[in-house]
């Protein structure tokens, strides 16, 4: 029997799982010393990697499309923002030193309410 998420809603569910281990870890991360710029690197990585495998979950190639469409609008990139686009878009915004890294991991633990909504979520 194959328990993998079947609908979009289950897929964002299964999605958001994993985007909410991040606190977590983080904590981990922390107490094993890991430097922010580390600990952000493994929290957008976290957050990229779920991204890619829901969208290879995802039954209609068309809607994936939408979305990697979206994300080249977005980001440049159709598989969502690269760490080093964040990290550039946070100097942009003013930050300086660890307050970058402190924003990705935050950022990486936020999702579109949108979404969430629509999904019914």
């Amino acid at each position: 029997m194959n328990d993998a998420p079947k609908t979009n809603a289950e897929i964002r569910r299964w999605y958001l799982e994993q985007i909410a281990q991040v606190n977590q870890l983080n904590e981990q991360w922390l107490a094993q010393g890991l430097s922010a710029k580390e600990r952000a690197k493994r929290a957008w990585q976290i957050r990229h990697d779920a991204r890619l495998a829901a969208r290879a979950m995802m039954p209609d190639s068309d809607e994936v499309e939408d979305l990697r469409q979206r994300d080249i609008a977005e980001y440049g990139n159709p598989d969502g923002p690269t760490f080093a686009y964040l990290v550039q878009e946070w100097r942009k915004a003013g930050l300086t030193a660890d307050a970058v890294y402190i924003a990705i991991i935050e950022g990486a633990r936020r999702t579109n309410s949108g979404t969430d909504k629509k999904l019914g979520l």
